[in-house]
């Protein structure tokens, strides 16, 4: 993975310093294509030059209620230490949400920020997305876009889209229950 040049302010990844390690999230540097997915880690240095395996993945779901939640996924493998993953949801009907997936479905190459645990320092690097991943991708939000009514959020809190991820939470850990993709 090769290290990258991109710009993205320090005080936007400081949203992440009381998240639990790993967890991730989508920066972007406005009035630009810029973004980054920025992941706090234990240990910085375990990280340069390690070039960890690093997947990304792009799902959707619609609630009962037709609400869209779009899933992204992700899983570190390095060779040093175990697995660690997690998901992060974006809300579609939300402006700044379909902008993050605007930007996210035209890059070719997503630039990861490995965050020190302190948010002091940084490690950058671009990891090479798959065009035919990117491709699917485009089709699920495309389908989204298509049933999509109305004007978009402006506002962050968005109650129906909260009530959404609580009902994947609850179809997710019941096994009975018929998963929707």
């Amino acid at each position: 993975m090769p290290q990258t040049g991109i710009v993205i302010g320090k005080e936007s990844w400081m949203l992440l310093r009381d998240e639990p390690l790993y967890s991730a999230r989508f920066i972007d540097r406005e009035g630009t294509d810029e973004l980054a997915l920025v992941i706090r880690v234990e240990v910085l240095d375990w990280f340069v030059e390690a070039h960890p395996p690093l997947t990304v993945d792009l799902s959707t779901w619609c609630s009962a209620q037709r609400k869209w939640i779009v899933m992204v996924s992700y899983q570190l493998q390095p060779s040093f230490a175990g697995a660690q993953g997690g998901v992060f949801y974006l809300n579609p009907g939300q402006s700044a949400d379909e902008e993050l997936l605007r930007k996210f479905l035209k890059q070719e190459t997503l630039h990861v920020v490995f965050l020190s645990e302190d948010c002091e320092t940084h490690y950058t690097v671009g990891v090479t997305l798959n065009p035919q991943e990117q491709v699917h991708w485009r089709q699920l939000v495309e389908e989204i876009e298509r049933t999509l009514t109305g004007k978009k959020r402006d506002d962050e809190n968005d109650p129906d889209f909260e009530a959404a991820v609580q009902e994947l939470h609850y179809q997710r850990s019941s096994p009975s229950e018929e998963r929707k993709e």
